[in-house]
């Protein structure tokens, strides 16, 4: 008896598109059930995924999807640790504006995230270099600063090193 052999290009997209038409793995806010929350550590878009971030991310993606299948409202976001030295130096290395190299890595790594079908709410990608982002960051930062400089002055003043 023949078999038909499996082909995973054609299939393999054909479910991947049904999952973005139907917007299959986008979470929504539910005061009731228990939630689970997944973040895998964000990569730096210095260049494109490698096997150890396909090992990394189908870890979570495995724990995500069990913790889904038990019922529960489970957020698994993705994002770009893209702030900072690597991107940078990637960049300076490539000869091309830090801005431009990232934002085309970006672009690159997330088609290939999407092409091993994790289960991703891509609605809340977050991308540590845009301003929305890091405006938090410097908010936090400057408040700890502003902190620490009171307090500073105010053990100075009582004599206290």
């Amino acid at each position: 008896m023949a078999t038909t052999p499996y082909n995973h290009g054609e299939i393999e997209v054909k479910v991947q598109q049904s999952w973005e038409q139907a917007d299959a793995f986008r979470v929504y806010e539910q005061a009731e059930g228990e939630k689970f929350y997944c973040l895998s550590m964000l990569p730096y878009p210095s260049g494109a995924l490698h096997m150890g971030h396909v090992r990394n991310y189908t870890i979570g993606d495995v724990i995500s999807r069990y913790h889904r299948m038990c019922g529960k409202n489970v957020l698994q976001p993705m994002g770009w640790d893209a702030f900072g030295l690597p991107a940078e130096n990637a960049a300076i290395k490539n000869k091309t504006a830090p801005a431009k190299w990232t934002y085309a890595n970006i672009e690159h790594m997330r088609g290939q995230l999407k092409r091993l079908g994790f289960a991703y709410d891509w609605s809340r990608e977050v991308t540590t270099c845009k301003p929305d982002y890091y405006r938090w960051e410097q908010l936090m930062f400057t408040r700890l600063m502003k902190r620490a400089w009171l307090t500073a002055k105010k053990l100075k003043s009582t004599g206290i090193r």
